[in-house]
């Protein structure tokens, strides 16, 4: 009962936090494909210490194939100081992966591979870590796996604007 008392003081301490409204672009790597994404963000702190994400990335051309996401994750924030935050992530997605039709010719034999498209649901974990520069801009750094029919570790660099 301590702990769950401490955890209402802590999170009633600065209730004034809850509400808060950002917009963010990041760029995003996948060390799996060696692709770049850039993304929009949008987050909603529901309590000091949970904020939601609605997310999306439009991924570079890589072999004929690019793709598209979006997901929402949830962020249990914690805070070192009011300058840093350091926030583990878990959240649930949607990409679309399109691949161009090709033609080729092997030994005097023509080849077409048809245009592909493959939807899949996909799962985030993973560890953000928050810079506060001043009241309303903050940086942010996230390393997530997803877990897809392919799963791949990426990192994201992005750039926040706090309402």
């Amino acid at each position: 009962m301590i702990v769950v008392a401490a955890m209402m003081a802590t999170m009633s301490a600065k209730a004034q936090d809850a509400g808060k409204f950002a917009v963010g672009v990041n760029g995003t790597y996948s060390f799996k494909t060696e692709s770049f994404a850039p993304g929009l963000k949008f987050q909603y702190s529901i309590l000091r210490n949970l904020r939601v994400e609605l997310a999306g990335d439009l991924w570079s051309k890589k072999d004929l194939t690019k793709s598209v996401d979006v997901f929402f994750n949830i962020h249990l924030l914690l805070h070192p100081s009011e300058v840093f935050k350091v926030y583990p992530l878990l959240g649930i997605g949607y990409i679309n992966t399109k691949t161009d039709s090709s033609e080729y010719t092997i030994d005097g034999v023509h080849v077409f591979n048809p245009e592909k498209s493959r939807d899949n649901v996909m799962g985030n974990a993973g560890l953000g870590i928050q810079i506060n520069a001043s009241k309303h801009v903050a940086f942010s750094v996230e390393g997530k796996y997803q877990f897809k029919d392919d799963s791949q570790f990426c990192s994201s660099l992005g750039l926040i604007y706090i309402f």
